[in-house]
């Protein structure tokens, strides 16, 4: 009897877990399309498209912390970013003010001080930066894509490659 009670738990926490882990995994999925659908049906002003992306880089933080799993969902996200970057005549001043700090990639950490030098954490801070509109120019050429967010909390643009970069504040 308490073999077959046990074998019954055993089925039961098995069961429990698979589902969670079901859920777990079309969480993002069903997070993506529930903000994607949100924006499409929004006035698309700049309140909007911000907290589309931030809800995008949310989504895409977590699913960094695993990586080689769901890229398919990775990429919509990129994608989406790239279509979203911040308007040519965003208040750069304000853009300079919220670079300033240390920003997580899944790589490296970057510093950005408020005099115009950057570097890699750990390593020489002495590369130049400034940013013009919504452009971030590293020495005397634009490296990057527009800047899509820069906010307290995440920091996105694209590359010259296309590709999307996405960092996250180091809290001191």
């Amino acid at each position: 009897m308490i073999d077959t009670q046990m074998k019954t738990l055993m089925c039961s926490l098995a069961v429990a877990l698979s589902g969670t882990l079901a859920f777990a995994q079309t969480s993002p999925q069903k997070d993506f399309e529930a903000a994607k659908q949100k924006y499409e049906q929004s006035s698309h002003d700049e309140t909007a498209r911000v907290a589309y992306v931030t809800k995008l880089a949310q989504l895409k933080v977590e699913l960094l912390k695993v990586p080689n799993e769901q890229d398919d969902l990775k990429g919509a996200i990129n994608s989406e970013c790239q279509k979203l970057p911040y308007p040519k005549d965003v208040d750069s001043k304000k853009l300079k003010q919220l670079i300033v700090g240390t920003w997580a990639s899944p790589r490296h950490h970057y510093v950005y001080r408020a005099n115009g030098k950057w570097g890699t954490e750990g390593g020489a801070i002495s590369g130049n930066w400034r940013i013009q509109g919504n452009q971030l120019i590293q020495g005397d050429v634009i490296v990057n894509g527009p800047i899509i967010l820069l906010n307290k909390d995440y920091f996105i643009y694209s590359n010259s490659g296309g590709d999307v970069m996405f960092h996250s504040r180091v809290k001191d």
